[in-house]
């Protein structure tokens, strides 16, 4: 253990692991920006028309919550403005999901030394959208739990979250590039996604976003775009620090 601990250590440090992941956070925050603009946008017309609270929808879907607080004012425009800001911003969205489906590639194909290859179509980027609908989806189905059962759904909550990043990281894992490795070869960056999903839920919970309940007033939009900043970071990091656990841990079996 302590020799596979300094092989992904130096392999993280020969492919510069601080710096995949700031290029990793910065797009997946161009991701999410007009993401969260699409989804919070119909969610709170939605919303308005049922006679429902949208903030409360946002209060309830964790990061992407705190980011839809500045970028969504759906009552400060008119209907054709919202129209043509909504269809600006899926065009937006297709872009970045490209740009960010690029960028996992790239860090794949850079830690596992493999050939270079690059996504193409329309079904990567529908993908990466389609996994984070699922993702914001799942996020507020557990928050409701964790709120309405007390500790009991804390911990709940904690498990599910724990299985579904498993899963989910486990599957990317195996379609981004790779080395020719079993499925199981997986298994050790995905619990580490496991773990680190639930350090960010815990942090957004219960740190990030009352920190910026309390700092709103004082900081505005730019102090939540820089909480959101270092939310992604910590992902990115965590995203690069699962290849390189999985890259290490399976070149080390091979030599041996």
């Amino acid at each position: 253990m302590v020799d596979a601990g300094f092989l992904v250590q130096d392999l993280d440090a020969r492919v510069g692991g601080g710096i995949l992941a700031g290029a990793l956070a910065f797009r997946l925050f161009l991701f999410m920006v007009p993401f969260v603009y699409v989804v919070f946008t119909v969610l709170a017309v939605a919303s308005r028309a049922l006679g429902h609270d949208p903030a409360q929808l946002a209060r309830n879907a964790g990061i992407t919550g705190i980011l839809a607080s500045a970028v969504v004012k759906v009552g400060d425009q008119g209907a054709w403005t919202q129209v043509t800001l909504v269809l600006g911003a899926v065009v937006t969205m297709f872009i970045t999901a490209g740009s960010l489906m690029k960028a996992l590639y790239v860090v794949h194909w850079l830690i596992w030394r493999v050939h270079r290859v690059m996504p193409t179509g329309l079904v990567p980027r529908l993908a990466v959208i389609g996994c984070a609908v699922a993702v914001s989806a799942f996020g507020v189905a557990v928050n409701d739990l964790r709120s309405s059962s007390g500790i009991t759904g804390a911990v709940v909550a904690v498990l599910v979250i724990t299985a579904f990043s498993f899963a989910v990281w486990w599957w990317v894992s195996w379609k981004l590039p790779h080395a020719p490795a079993p499925a199981r070869a997986f298994v050790p960056g995905a619990l580490l996604m496991a773990i680190g999903a639930d350090v960010l839920h815990l942090l957004t919970v219960y740190w990030i976003g009352h920190l910026v309940a309390r700092k709103t007033n004082t900081y505005g939009a730019v102090g939540i775009a820089l909480a959101v900043l270092l939310w992604v970071y910590i992902l990115g990091r965590i995203m690069v620090g699962s290849a390189g656990l999985n890259a290490a841990l399976w070149y080390r079996r091979e030599n041996r």
